[in-house]
């Protein structure tokens, strides 16, 4: 119910804003909740007046959504995460099995790794999995606000208050088209070759470039990109040669793309995190192991 005037923020009042966000209109969330517009915009102004800013532009009908509100809106979603992963943990206490199970990833991670890990877990598995994908800061964030249980993530990721579980090592890898020489690549192929990475200068990029500088070289062209995934498709078109992490490259079925070593190894290191002192124990020894046995896979 509505906090009206009380001065506390609500959970339905965050339902409403994050419902009226997801479908555009104050109409339109109305609809979704079943609840009438006017109560919906009532709400809305409840919450604008409470936390002191406003969260939509209004021009007659139309809203959009104020550059506060877009960041306040990524807050109250991890809000209602956390509170849904709060009630689902109640009934599982209460039946004595985990109903659902949240997780954050990175992208690499979610798509090379994790759908692995989880199958390992079989009966154990949860009815409901939540998983979602972002970047390494904002696991962080997600276990420490508890909208995820455990997060997959490269290293590092030494945030306070975030137990690492667990992790693997490896080296990157060089990916190509399929055919040709199978041998490890060495670096100095790309003063002639299109260096195509992930963009992130304080993660594998920024151990990409510390690896060609030491050995003297300079890329003839590059693409930079937010997706070891998007590198290896642009490999596979012929962009270029891809430097992307071995949990994608091997992780990942992507038709036409070749897996091959480096010459020169550049670490790449991943883990498996919780929130100090949270986890589940019904699962976690299982989640660990599953981990550490998919982590040798790739």
């Amino acid at each position: 119910m509505s906090n009206g005037n009380s001065g506390a923020l609500g959970m339905r009042e965050l339902e409403v804003f994050a419902s009226v966000m997801a479908t555009g209109s104050m109409t339109g969330a109305a609809r979704k909740l079943g609840i009438g517009q006017p109560a919906v915009t009532r709400m809305i102004r409840d919450l604008e007046q409470l936390i002191g800013f406003a969260l939509f532009q209004r021009n007659g009908p139309r809203i959009t959504p104020t550059e506060k509100g877009l960041a306040f809106f990524e807050e109250a979603r991890r809000l209602l995460e956390s509170y849904d992963a709060v009630v689902q943990r109640a009934a599982g206490l209460r039946e004595g099995r985990v109903q659902s199970l949240s997780l954050a990833a990175t992208p690499a991670m979610a798509a090379g790794l994790v759908p692995d890990v989880l199958a390992r877990l079989g009966d154990l598995l949860p009815a409901t999995l939540n998983l979602q994908t972002m970047d390494a800061e904002h696991v962080a964030r997600a276990l420490h606000s508890g909208a995820a249980a455990y997060g997959f993530s490269a290293l590092p990721l030494s945030h306070a208050d975030v137990d690492c579980l667990a992790s693997a090592r490896s080296s990157l890898v060089a990916v190509l088209p399929e055919g040709g020489n199978e041998g490890p690549i060495p670096l100095h192929i790309f003063a002639q070759q299109r260096l195509l990475t992930v963009g992130n200068n304080y993660r594998i990029r920024h151990a990409i470039d510390a690896a060609l500088e030491a050995a003297g070289v300079t890329p003839a062209a590059v693409l930079n990109t937010n997706s070891s995934l998007n590198a290896v498709q642009a490999a596979v078109a012929g962009l270029g040669i891809a430097l992307v992490d071995c949990v994608t490259a091997r992780g990942i079925a992507v038709h036409g793309a070749r897996v091959v070593p480096l010459q020169t190894e550049i670490p790449y290191e991943w883990g498996l995190f919780r929130r100090g002192g949270g986890g589940i124990p019904e699962i976690e020894a299982q989640l660990v192991e599953a981990f550490e046995a998919v982590s040798k896979t790739r």
